[in-house]
Protein backbone atom coordinates (compact mmCIF):
# COMPACT_ATOMS: atom_id res chain seq x y z
CA UNK A 1 0.00 0.00 0.00
CA UNK A 2 3.00 2.24 0.86
CA UNK A 3 4.52 3.90 -1.98
CA UNK A 4 7.65 2.27 -3.47
CA UNK A 5 10.12 4.67 -2.18
CA UNK A 6 9.01 4.04 1.07
CA UNK A 7 8.96 0.28 0.55
CA UNK A 8 12.74 0.64 -0.60
CA UNK A 9 13.72 2.94 2.31
CA UNK A 10 12.28 0.05 4.54
CA UNK A 11 14.04 -2.26 2.84
CA UNK A 12 16.98 -0.92 2.90
CA UNK A 13 16.85 0.08 6.29
CA UNK A 14 16.22 -3.53 7.49
CA UNK A 15 19.26 -4.88 5.56
CA UNK A 16 21.46 -2.68 7.12
CA UNK A 17 20.69 -4.14 9.98
CA UNK A 18 22.01 -7.47 8.76
CA UNK A 19 25.80 -5.80 9.25
CA UNK A 20 25.06 -3.24 11.90
CA UNK A 21 22.16 -4.41 14.50
CA UNK A 22 21.66 -0.98 16.09
CA UNK A 23 20.99 2.33 15.10
CA UNK A 24 24.77 3.66 15.45
CA UNK A 25 26.41 6.47 13.62
CA UNK A 26 28.04 3.71 11.28
CA UNK A 27 24.55 2.21 10.54
CA UNK A 28 23.52 5.70 8.53
CA UNK A 29 26.62 5.86 7.43
CA UNK A 30 25.86 3.02 5.47
CA UNK A 31 22.38 3.39 4.56
CA UNK A 32 23.32 7.02 3.75
CA UNK A 33 25.66 4.89 1.04
CA UNK A 34 23.21 2.67 -1.02
CA UNK A 35 20.12 5.43 -0.17
CA UNK A 36 21.79 8.80 -0.49
CA UNK A 37 18.02 10.15 -0.03
CA UNK A 38 17.24 8.36 2.80
CA UNK A 39 16.35 11.02 5.05
CA UNK A 40 13.48 12.15 2.73
CA UNK A 41 12.37 8.68 2.66
CA UNK A 42 11.95 8.22 6.26
CA UNK A 43 10.57 11.45 6.80
CA UNK A 44 7.71 10.76 4.35
CA UNK A 45 7.11 7.29 5.76
CA UNK A 46 7.17 9.16 9.41
CA UNK A 47 4.51 11.66 8.45
CA UNK A 48 2.19 8.98 5.73
CA UNK A 49 3.23 5.61 7.92
CA UNK A 50 -0.13 5.80 9.49
CA UNK A 51 -2.30 5.09 6.51
CA UNK A 52 -0.90 1.81 5.70
CA UNK A 53 -2.58 -0.43 8.33
CA UNK A 54 -3.25 -3.95 7.34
Amino acid sequence: MAPIKQIEYVVAHELCHVKYKDHSSKFWKNLSLVMPDYQLRKESLRKEGWRYVL
